[in-house]
């Protein structure tokens, strides 16, 4: 697997601080399920790959300390400035990779370690062994991220989504095999062996909204209402468009083509909302 530092997120050019505007929210359910499954104290929590704070503020309602690493210093800079907006004084970031927590955090002095939508981004062998290292004994080790959406009304929408993001004839050829199965199989059978080698338990929680079988209730549901022209604003925020531009110079605009495909299959102009729902995973893991 490749390692974090290869993605556009850490290119002095990155637009953090669009990519904080328009990134989705976490919904408080999911935080309550992570807390209702945490069994240790609450003095510290680490947010591996926390970027611009999205997953990191939510977590100052639940514990002392939470403290932000992501090798990214755009986004660390987006998150800082938050931190003083929002007035937050237990929360710290720092710049380092989730492989290299143990440079800076004792063993066994952590009670939680989350991961939100960042995990695809790491060494996850190296990543696993790392949280194992220093989460004290019963902590929580939960990481969670949504997957493609599902255009509600639209069925045929999901080809043209599918061409775009993830083919290799466009913006998918940024994804390595390794990294395009993971977020395909919503970290399937072998994610699971893989964090039982490290961890005394693992549960691990799917919703596909295109899976009948997943229609039960979920405490990680995100949903919302997107004009196309919002959503286009979505796509500028990905780490494979911004590869795609860099590699594509003066060619036209790859959101572009996606957003006039995508109004031909939706049979609307840009302003009009569509419902979107995605696809989510989360895992929830007890330290040995």
């Amino acid at each position: 697997s490749k390692n974090m530092v290869e993605t556009s997120y850490l290119k002095q050019n990155f637009k953090s601080s669009h990519y904080h505007s328009v990134r989705p929210t976490y919904p408080r359910s999911l935080f309550q399920a992570i807390m209702s499954y945490h069994k240790v104290g609450r003095e510290l929590v680490l947010d591996v790959g926390c970027g611009t704070g999205k997953a990191t503020f939510p977590m100052t309602e639940y514990f002392d300390t939470v403290i932000g690493v992501d090798p990214s210093s755009k986004m660390l800079e987006i998150a800082r400035r938050e931190k003083e907006m929002l007035g937050k004084r237990q929360v710290e970031f720092t710049c380092i990779s989730g492989e290299a927590l143990s440079d800076s955090f004792e063993p066994k002095s952590v009670d939680m370690v989350v991961a939100a939508e960042s995990i695809h981004w790491c060494n996850r062998d190296k990543l696993y062994k790392q949280v194992a290292q220093v989460l004290k004994p019963g902590g929580t080790f939960a990481f969670w991220f949504y997957v493609q959406p599902l255009f509600v009304d639209h069925p045929e929408a999901q080809r043209v989504y599918y061409k775009y993001g993830w083919s290799e004839e466009y913006m998918g050829r940024y994804l390595d095999e390794d990294r395009k199965r993971f977020l395909l199989e919503y970290g399937g059978a072998e994610l699971v062996k893989t964090l039982e080698g490290n961890f005394a338990s693992v549960e691990r929680h799917v919703y596909d909204p295109t899976v009948s079988e997943y229609r039960e209730r979920t405490a990680f549901h995100l949903k919302k209402s997107f004009t196309l022209k919002e959503f286009r604003d979505y796509v500028y925020s990905w780490s494979l468009y911004a590869s795609w531009v860099s590699d594509h110079p003066g060619e036209d605009d790859i959101a572009d083509k996606f957003i006039k495909e995508l109004r031909e299959v939706c049979n609307c102009d840009e302003m009009t909302e569509l419902r979107v729902e995605w696809s989510t995973f989360y895992c929830l893991c007890t330290a040995q």
